[in-house]
């Protein structure tokens, strides 16, 4: 099995996405004010795990008055992105000291302890999220803050889990959600003293099958991961009738998770 399906970043097909929905927009309303009610102090320490271009960070932080001493670490493993990010770091708060490391979680090595930690839809793998999750526990400050954003079980998860699953020929196949995060956190909370809550944003994608039909392609290639002349001929005409029934509208729902490390 391929457990690479769906891990992998496309950019222009990411864009393409983000032309036709709000949920950047409306996660980062929801994500700023919990930023706010945290980030009181100056020099605050923030790391992003998996910045993507930035853009979803950067729409958070503006809506904080003071970042005064702020230091932020933007952690990126495509080059792609990369590229995106020094461009787009000059449109972050001026008070904040922004710094971009081109890694991996994997092999990110730091000295540093941080207030903050976000990762926002994480491409980590269901039986990978302990590790993961103990380790960004462990580079926090005492009382620190972990943020994790990932979907709720909405449309595109359950487009992702059906058509995934048939194109890995494994029925067990699950999209990866919050609900898998929480789980793993109920765990860790048992040996870490943790306080989770959650915290919803809710917006839609309108993928646009009447009047653009190569854009409406091109976001169901990015949420498959896949190639549309890769794909059988069945599931792609399996895809186009779940688009249709919904008229192209994908009712889409972010949580935003934050756990509170107590030591």
């Amino acid at each position: 099995m391929n457990n690479q399906v769906g891990l992998k970043y496309q950019g222009s097909k990411f864009e393409t996405f983000l032309k036709y929905t709000n949920e950047k927009e409306n996660s980062s309303v929801v994500l700023g004010k919990i930023l706010r009610k945290f980030i009181d102090k100056d020099g605050i320490s923030f790391l992003d795990v998996g910045s993507g271009n930035g853009e979803f960070l950067r729409l958070s932080l503006n809506r904080i008055k003071s970042l005064k001493g702020a230091e932020v670490t933007l952690l990126e493993p495509n080059g792609d992105l990369i590229r995106q990010l020094r461009l787009n770091v000059k449109n972050f708060p001026s008070d904040a000291t922004v710094k971009i490391v081109h890694s991996t979680f994997d092999d990110f090595v730091t000295d540093s302890r941080f207030n903050i930690i976000l990762t926002s839809h994480p491409p980590f793998r269901r039986n990978e999220l302990s590790q993961v999750f103990l380790r960004m526990l462990n580079l926090l400050e005492p009382n620190g803050r972990l943020v994790v954003v990932l979907r709720k079980k909405d449309d595109v998860h359950k487009f992702r889990t059906t058509f995934k699953a048939e194109l890995l020929k494994d029925k067990s196949y699950q999209s990866l959600t919050i609900d898998d995060a929480i789980e793993t956190f109920n765990e860790l909370a048992k040996i870490k003293p943790l306080r989770i809550s959650t915290f919803i944003a809710n917006s839609e994608l309108h993928l646009p099958i009447a009047y653009n039909m190569e854009d409406a392609i091109s976001i169901i290639e990015f949420f498959l991961n896949k190639d549309w002349e890769e794909i059988p001929q069945d599931i792609r005409k399996a895809v186009l009738s779940f688009v249709s029934k919904k008229n192209g509208v994908f009712h889409l729902t972010d949580c935003i998770a934050l756990i509170e490390k107590y030591e």
